[in-house]
């Protein structure tokens, strides 16, 4: 899982909550609203649930609209615009907390495995 500063569960939350509603939340205008770090790495603002996405659009007074994503779309075709692009992952940024920066393997990797999880509790474990 991604570095996590002390107290800060937002990631792992993000990862649970993505992997069982399989879909995440991102803020739309005429394309993905796209932010950049104080080192100038560009990322995408992606929120487990539309309120976060909601209170986040608000503080920054846009025109971005929260906008569901399948974990499907999410990694089969937005990951792959973002990997040649050069955009990383910002998971779950609130009004007083700068966006977890984290790749898109990470991300992928991280809900791919909680995805798994996800899916043994639902149906019991295949052989």
């Amino acid at each position: 899982m991604a570095n996590e500063t002390q107290g800060d569960t937002r990631y792992a939350d993000f990862i649970r909550e993505v992997a069982e509603w399989e879909g995440v939340w991102a803020l739309y205008h005429n394309g993905w609203l796209l932010r950049t770090t104080d080192s100038g790495q560009k990322y995408c603002p992606i929120f487990a649930m539309r309120d976060e996405a909601k209170s986040f659009e608000a503080s920054i007074q846009s025109d971005h609209v929260p906008t569901a994503i399948t974990l499907v779309e999410l990694m089969e075709s937005l990951m792959v615009q973002w990997r040649a692009e050069d955009i990383m992952a910002g998971i779950c940024p609130t009004p007083a907390k700068p966006a977890i920066v984290v790749s898109l393997d990470q991300v992928s990797s991280d809900l791919m495995a909680a995805l798994k999880d996800v899916m043994a509790e639902r149906f019991g474990k295949q052989s």
